[in-house]
């Protein structure tokens, strides 16, 4: 019996997979590779995959357990429904397009054993060229919603005051409490869990993680970011190549996380500087396409998201 298949795991890793079969394999793989203390089993959820993920999956990693959903239930229902299935004192979400390098899950794994208040914990997320990918967040609120609607966090990005939610500000050489991890790779205690409760369904995509490391903290639990663990994220480097459905779901999330923590106040706050941001964004970047040529192709996807944003905000485009 291999350390994957140990009958009392303690670790759980949750990937949720659609359509991102290639991806899927090289996920699986670093975490073979490269976990090699914390006895690990691994829940692969599928949402109705059509690129030969699940057929895969049955022949390389027939020892993994595999849910095939026939239809995509969204990034948190099928979170929910493998941490439901899974028994690990500890619990891994972990997106198919990561790679964890060597010794991240241990090390994840063991800051928890070790940190009896910490709830939650995120490593040092990479890019694919290996420079440092943004990965932690502070809890929205009303001034970095402020700060995000003038785009005073892409002017003063490394202002403590001015650099909104995203925190660009401080190095991340250290270990700290923060206030959000990104999911697309954290592990969280069983115990914290049954107490905070699962993911909220009502996000079908993005701003999970926003609410769920809220609620953390709302039960006392603290939620930390751990540099000596690393991982690469091959999605969340260059916005170039996101169509515009993913800025449109980007945008719901966002008022979806505005009403149920801020009400329908905060939601129309939220949706007013989500309008001002892409206004002014777009008037920008219109007026330098036309000033500097040499920048079209960096300026280009920038005017995509905001166009698709103002069409959404402004009904053009239906939304759900």
């Amino acid at each position: 019996m291999t350390k994957t298949i140990s009958n009392q795991p303690v670790l759980s890793i949750i990937i949720v997979n659609w359509n991102t079969g290639k991806l899927l394999r090289q996920c699986i793989q670093s975490v073979h590779r490269s976990t090699h203390k914390t006895l690990f089993e691994i829940w692969v959820i599928d949402n109705g995959s059509t690129d030969g993920s699940i057929e895969m999956m049955k022949t390389e990693y027939p020892k993994v357990n595999l849910v095939a959903n026939n239809l995509n239930l969204g990034f948190s229902k099928a979170n929910n429904f493998g941490i439901g299935k899974s028994t690990g004192r500890f619990v891994c979400l972990m997106n198919t397009d990561v790679e964890v390098l060597d010794g991240c899950l241990d090390q994840l794994s063991e800051f928890l054993k070790r940190n009896p208040k910490a709830g939650l914990v995120g490593p040092r997320i990479l890019n694919r060229d290996k420079s440092l990918q943004i990965s932690c967040y502070g809890h929205p609120t009303f001034w970095n919603g402020l700060c995000y609607g003038l785009g005073l966090d892409q002017v003063l990005p490394r202002s403590n005051r001015f650099g909104g939610m995203y925190r660009k500000y401080w190095p991340y050489d250290r270990l700290r409490p923060v206030d959000v991890v990104s999911g697309c790779l954290c592990v969280a205690k069983r115990d914290a869990m049954d107490e905070v409760g699962p993911l909220d369904e009502d996000f079908f995509m993005y701003m999970e993680d926003f609410d769920w490391c809220k609620r953390f903290a709302e039960k006392g639990w603290e939620v930390y970011y751990a540099p000596e663990a690393q991982a690469i994220h091959f999605g969340g480097g260059s916005s170039s190549d996101k169509s515009e459905n993913y800025w449109i779901e980007r945008n719901r999330a966002m008022a979806r996380y505005w009403k149920k923590h801020h009400g329908f106040i905060g939601k129309g706050y939220i949706l007013s500087m989500i309008f001002l941001r892409h206004l002014l964004r777009t008037i920008q970047g219109l007026i330098w396409y036309v000033l500097k040529p040499s920048q079209k192709v960096t300026l280009r996807p920038k005017i995509k998201e905001s166009v698709a944003s103002l069409h959404w905000l402004l009904g053009i485009r239906a939304s759900k």
